[in-house]
């Protein structure tokens, strides 16, 4: 599993349409957004290819002016995270 977070730019005046077709592509959330049409989305996804594959197509969104990624974990076997540590 691929977890990311990222600020995906939004050209001027096309935030919310921007925001919807965000909404579309599995694995995407947005948390946050500032006045300026920055917003905070995270991406999670099966591997590390489908990440590649979900910023590429985000980057490729109409009213994207850019996406750069703040974070990124990758985990091997999620469900060892759900195990109790000693």
């Amino acid at each position: 599993m691929n977890i990311s977070s990222a600020i995906v730019y939004a050209k001027p005046g096309q935030e919310q349409a921007l925001r919807a077709h965000l909404a579309q592509v599995q694995g995407v959330e947005i948390h946050a957004s500032t006045d300026d049409g920055k917003l905070i989305v995270t991406i999670e996804s099966e591997n590390d290819r489908s990440a590649v594959d979900a910023y590429e197509a985000i980057e490729r969104m109409n009213g994207v002016l850019s996406i750069a990624m703040i974070f990124q974990q990758t985990e091997s076997n999620p469900d060892q995270e759900l195990m109790k540590c000693k």
